[in-house]
């Protein structure tokens, strides 16, 4: 176990898990994300269990053809015309990869077509054997909640619409009240059964997933400031490089720079110096709310921002109010030359993945540009450059001294 919260930064599993899901629902940024992870978690799984219940519904049939009995025509229809149909086309989706949004709904449906399948495979038998037979049903509910991997809620349809229409049809074709009662009680225990463990064990499957992945963000975290570290950008910049260039998209990549924080240790003390990351950080995590949008530490006194969707003007308006907020926080800087407080230079790189030759490297080498422009030009301010048109001069990316 893992502690619900790290207060040094905002994640959205940690909020999740602070608030809790009694329902089962996550909110709507994690909840499909989570839905894809747990089929393909348990896609091998619930293949085999696909495969056991086409060997089961195709059992009798093999059966009745080597002991050479005439064949009972609602059941092979049953058991060939809905049930091989919907294992087979489910077997076969689960092995394409691309194909995720069917493979789950076919579950559903095919949860739905056993259970509705065998209860009028019981109701088709005769009346003197049926009840023998119905001891299968909560076999089946159990399958239901639990063999294909269904979400609670889509177990709870299938097993009460199995409940009803063997309610109907059994009235239907004439069972007492007496033998109908019982037989409705014990699918009723049955599912108050099967519903309770399957509510256990999914809330116990959705507390792993927000724990996993919270310590998964944990790992990319700078531990002082609470942002993403380096290596959480070199990852995530390639996945929002490619669905920027996808979506035709631009993107705005900006670097923060401390000014003089080398004099400000010497003057103020590394421990304040901590202090003085940790409430810049704060304004820099603040400018990437939307959920593609990117901050971190990218090492010492230098952060990253990386902007999904936002063209050049946008940027530089966001760059100038992120200057203006560290200004106006007033953090006491008694050996900057540039005033009283902490100020930080920003180099703004804007591209638009989709329209430019330039790699992923390039445009970092931009913003780095940009930002060694901006400091050379007196600190304190912005510099902002456009793939398109700004050139890449070598030689000039270095750090200036921050005495």
């Amino acid at each position: 176990m893992i502690p619900h919260r790290d207060h040094r930064f905002d994640s959205a599993f940690a909020r999740q898990l602070d608030a809790g899901f009694r329902w089962l629902r996550f909110s709507r940024d994690l909840e499909p994300a989570f839905r894809e992870a747990h089929f393909e978690r348990n896609r091998v799984v619930v293949r085999g269990a696909l495969l056991i219940g086409l060997l089961l519904a195709l059992v009798p049939v093999a059966m009745d053809l080597l002991a050479g009995s005439p064949p009972a025509v609602l059941p092979y229809a049953i058991r060939l015309g809905v049930l091989t149909p919907v294992f087979v086309l489910s077997i076969v989706v689960s092995f394409l990869p691309r194909q995720k949004r069917l493979f789950r709904g076919l579950l559903a449906a095919t949860g739905l077509a056993v259970a509705l399948s065998y209860v009028a495979l019981n109701l088709s038998v005769p009346s003197e054997v049926r009840q023998m037979d119905f001891s299968s049903l909560p076999v089946v509910i159990a399958f239901v909640y639990f063999a294909l991997g269904l979400f609670l809620r889509t177990a709870v349809f299938a097993a009460l619409s199995m409940l009803v229409v063997y309610a109907l049809g059994a009235k239907l074709t004439g069972m007492g009240s007496d033998l109908l009662t019982h037989n409705l009680v014990v699918l009723l225990v049955a599912n108050l059964i099967c519903g309770v463990g399957s509510y256990t064990l999914q809330h116990a499957l959705r507390s792993g997933y927000l724990e996993r992945r919270l310590l998964g963000e944990l790992v990319e975290r700078d531990g002082l400031t609470g942002l993403y570290n380096r290596r959480a950008f070199d990852r995530y910049l390639e996945s929002a490089w490619a669905i920027a260039r996808r979506q035709l998209a631009p993107l705005c990549l900006m670097l923060v720079d401390i000014d003089f924080f080398k004099a400000y240790n010497d003057q103020h003390g590394h421990q304040a110096g901590d202090e003085c990351l940790r409430k810049v950080a704060q304004f820099v995590g603040t400018a990437a709310r939307r959920p593609l949008d990117f901050a971190g530490r990218y090492g010492g006194e230098e952060f990253i921002l990386l902007l999904y969707d936002v063209d050049a003007a946008t940027a530089t308006g966001l760059a100038e109010n992120l200057r203006r907020n560290v200004a106006g926080a007033g953090i006491p800087h008694r050996a900057s030359s540039l005033g009283s407080v902490v100020t930080v230079s920003i180099g703004v790189a804007s591209v638009a993945p989709a329209e430019t030759s330039r790699s992923l490297s390039g445009v970092i080498q931009l913003a780095d540009q940009s930002l060694y422009q901006a400091k050379s030009s007196g600190r304190d301010q912005i510099v902002i450059q456009e793939a398109a048109s700004a050139k890449i001069q070598t030689g000039v990316f270095k750090r200036l001294e921050q005495a």
